[in-house]
């Protein structure tokens, strides 16, 4: 099974199969966009969900996300309508539906995120100044060794022009 993570930087964090991942991007535009329909989530509901986070993107995206942790904080775990068939089933799923909050379901995703957030920023003024040394953006990448080599090596342009799914999910 294909597993997906954040990218960023020289780190890379497995998160789990694509199917959690995209639960947890769904909460977010069911439940950040409905509590803030006036906030623009389109760098995380598009740029990272679908392309890359570029450096001047990352405070702003942080930003989103911790406020994103605060509402999921707020939010019983029984806002997801779980899918019975894939409860306990470590195989379908690496999230536990027994915890109390969004947030903790998917805390792993919080601290993730920010671990890959400061690594690209580390990697970033640590090598900027070295010839041929690119900024390492933020992403979701397929985290197994043949689909992560393959996005890592992909063009930047690639995504940029990239409509539909994103991918990690094709």
């Amino acid at each position: 099974m294909r597993k997906i993570g954040f990218h960023g930087g020289s780190s890379i964090c497995e998160l789990g199969p694509a199917s959690d991942v995209v639960l947890f991007f769904d909460c977010l535009r069911t439940y950040a966009e409905q509590a803030y329909p006036e906030q623009d989530w389109g760098l995380l509901t598009d740029r990272l969900y679908r392309r890359y986070l570029r450096l001047d993107e990352l405070e702003a995206a942080s930003a989103l996300m911790e406020q994103v942790r605060q509402l999921f904080a707020g939010l019983p775990v029984s806002a997801i309508d779980w899918d019975s068939s894939i409860l306990g089933n470590v195989e379908k799923t690496w999230l536990d539906s027994n915890q109390p909050t969004l947030a903790d379901v998917f805390g792993k995703y919080f601290v993730d995120f920010a671990r890959c957030v400061e690594s690209a920023r580390l990697n970033y003024e640590s090598f900027r100044t070295y010839p041929g040394y690119s900024y390492e953006p933020v992403r979701v990448v397929i985290s197994d060794l043949p689909g992560f080599a393959r996005d890592k090596n992909k063009p930047l342009a690639e995504y940029d022009a990239l409509e539909g799914k994103p991918f990690w999910l094709q």
